[in-house]
């Protein structure tokens, strides 16, 4: 998880010790509206993983203990005037690429947005494989099988570079993209860690102009 805020930062007194929470995917999706008090934003940050206080039952509960539906903290971050919270988390869950819901009612997101289907979106569903995979999964197939991985690596690599126009650089492109998750999945390097490694080495370069 990412560098976080200090709890005494935040201002509690204005909501009778509590604070809004806005839980947004890392996707950017806006999930859904809670409520954090102190002993809720310190188990959050402890356990990486997203509670809330709630108030209809008065107690400090974590998202999914029950349902499965759990929220992997990544970040959290406070407004300008210390009383509201954002929590940007990995939504996980029982549907077969790993992922879940945040709403009560089954959907994805409490404001009806539906989760489109992206980079982590792929990546998610690819590392599943690895756990469990239908019969005849080409997926699985690789990851058992590490120098046909390889082989297919380079042999994209190389179509990527001899690509004859846009249209197929798209193509060989998206191909590449998928044997790259496949690897990285198999050696349990996430998007995260990579999205980590480019923001180190531009804070680098900052420093170095």
């Amino acid at each position: 998880m990412n560098e976080q805020i200090k709890i005494e930062e935040i201002d509690f007194e204005k909501m009778n010790n509590l604070v809004p929470t806005i839980i947004q995917e890392r996707n950017g999706v806006v999930l859904s509206l809670v409520y954090s008090n102190k002993e809720s934003l310190e188990k959050s940050i402890n356990t990486k993983l997203v509670w809330s206080y709630s108030r209809s039952r008065k107690g400090v509960f974590q998202k999914g203990a029950s349902s499965g539906n759990v929220q992997e903290l990544v970040e959290v971050k406070k407004d300008c005037d210390n009383d509201t919270l954002l929590f940007i988390i990995n939504q996980k869950g029982n549907l077969a690429d790993g992922s879940g819901v945040a709403c009560h009612t089954g959907k994805y997101s409490c404001f009806g947005t539906e989760k489109e289907f992206d980079l982590n979106s792929l990546y998610e569903k690819i590392a599943s494989r690895l756990k469990s995979a239908p019969n005849g999964s080409y997926t699985k197939k690789l990851f058992s099988d590490e120098l046909l991985l390889k082989r297919k690596l380079i042999e994209e690599a190389a179509e990527v570079i001899t690509a004859k126009d846009k249209e197929n650089l798209i193509w060989e492109c998206s191909d590449l993209i998928y044997f790259l998750f496949v690897i990285m999945a198999k050696e349990e390097i996430t998007i995260s860690d990579i999205e980590k490694e480019n923001e180190r080495r531009n804070q680098s370069e900052g420093v170095k102009k």
